[in-house]
């Protein structure tokens, strides 16, 4: 069987323990670690680099060499080695991108392979490939006395690298200044279009409700404790549930607590919850359930105008949707730029996820294809949520919401409210409410 890992440490350990024939390790860098410590006690036999650089940058460490030597380890020097592979002879073989150390073990981006007796012909020509370079009778051996030398030479080193290192690092502070400065001023030029296309929306709110086909009633309201809770009240001529457009046809009554779009002073969208002579709740949040296609039928999706949930997304968002699995774990976060004419998906965020290499977990499986289904299908999604936005279709759930005072910014506000009608056929109704200065 053929396995791709990412962290080779822990299957190092297993076989090298299990292994019952010599082992073979090919690495141009050496460091301490567990995995050493193994090899060092099964005395396996070493082909590495050899250079004063190796050790003066830590590359490789004399502690490492002083380790192997001390358990009478092999080890030998191979010029211009750069494979990293570890073997048996029986049926046990992995080659990658790490080396033999901590980082590469441990905490480097590295991608290997591992082979074991169910590829006998793919172990067989790694190691006639590995026999041919450590066949080589001009191999030096790195015994005591290199290495004693060895420790000379790099503290003699030592100096010239500090030195060097410290040349290199100004050069390199510079790159990352003038790199820094470039981020920096990308950055505030998409901030200052993203505040752009904000601004434009928010004016896109306000021309769209001006060019809606306008209710011929308007009332006018206040907002008032009610029951523990301020509310939007009007007087007993008000019906909220009945609106006549302005050619005088009726739409046709809505059920007692439908949700409708509601736009206040031209900018600030949100739901209201309405009843015959009170707004009794704003929502700025609303799961709409399962709008989705098969096989995301059963996923939820929340519509949030919230400023923490706005947060979480490109500050030109102006409406978020949130999806959710039955079971209430977020898939997703869907940025939105909406200006009830035209909605527009600016990107999908999920939780980030460690690569293992391994099979993906079916929620993780799941954000995937959610997310590439949103991607490949763009103006479905926007047509979904679109539709959904301007219904007054009464929900299966309670609209939750924050009571009048709040989403007013005052008690004893005084506010008019009418209603315009977007859509073919005038099938979109959304509340108009202005307060009074």
């Amino acid at each position: 069987m053929i396995r791709i890992r990412t962290k080779m440490g822990p299957r190092w350990q297993k076989q090298i323990r299990e292994a019952s024939t010599p082992l073979t390790v090919l690495s141009p860098y050496i460091t301490t670690n567990s995995t050493l410590e193994l090899l060092a006690k099964k005395q396996a036999t070493f082909y590495t680099r050899f250079e004063v650089r190796d050790f003066v940058c830590l590359a490789s460490t004399l502690a490492a060499f002083k380790l192997l030597l001390d358990a009478k380890c092999k080890i030998y020097e191979v010029k211009d080695l750069h494979a990293k592979v570890i073997m048996d002879e029986a049926d046990f073989v992995t080659l990658g991108s790490q080396n033999l150390t901590f980082r590469g073990s441990a905490e480097n981006k590295e991608l290997s392979v591992c082979f074991d007796d169910s590829q006998v012909n793919t172990c067989e020509r790694v190691r006639s490939v590995v026999n041919d370079w450590i066949d080589d009778p001009d191999l030096e051996l790195i015994d005591w006395p290199r290495f004693l030398r060895m420790e000379k030479d790099v503290e003699a080193a030592q100096k010239a690298y500090e030195d060097f290192n410290e040349a290199l690092s100004k050069i390199q502070g510079a790159a990352d200044v003038y790199q820094a400065g470039r981020v920096q001023a990308a950055r505030e030029h998409q901030e200052r279009e993203r505040a752009l296309r904000k601004a434009k929306n928010l004016a896109a709110i306000g021309a769209a409700v001006r060019s809606g086909v306008p209710s011929g009633t308007k009332y006018t309201g206040t907002v008032k404790p009610s029951e523990g809770s301020a509310r939007l009240k009007f007087d007993a001529k008000a019906d909220l549930l009945q609106w006549t457009r302005k050619n005088g046809s009726d739409l046709p009554r809505m059920q007692k607590s439908s949700r409708c779009l509601c736009v206040l002073d031209q900018q600030k969208v949100g739901w209201a919850r309405l009843a015959s002579q009170q707004i009794t709740k704003f929502a700025q949040r609303m799961t709409i359930g399962g709008i989705l296609p098969k096989p995301f039928d059963r996923v939820d999706v929340t519509l949030s105008a919230t400023p923490k949930d706005l947060a979480r997304a490109p500050s030109d968002t102006t409406l978020v949707a949130i999806l959710k699995n039955g079971n209430g774990t977020e898939l997703c976060l869907v940025s939105i730029l909406y200006s009830i004419d035209e909605i527009s998906v600016l990107g999908t965020y999920g939780p980030k996820r460690k690569p293992t290499g391994k099979k993906l977990k079916s929620i993780d499986q799941l954000r995937v294809d959610l997310k590439s289904w949103i991607d490949s299908n763009v103006a479905a999604f926007e047509s979904l949520l679109s539709r959904n936005i301007t219904s007054t279709t009464p929900l299966q759930r309670r609209l939750e919401g924050i009571n009048a005072d709040e989403f007013f910014e005052g008690m004893d506000t005084v506010v008019d409210v009418t209603m315009v009608f977007k859509g073919r056929n005038g099938t979109k109704p959304i509340l108009v409410a202005t307060t009074r200065t």
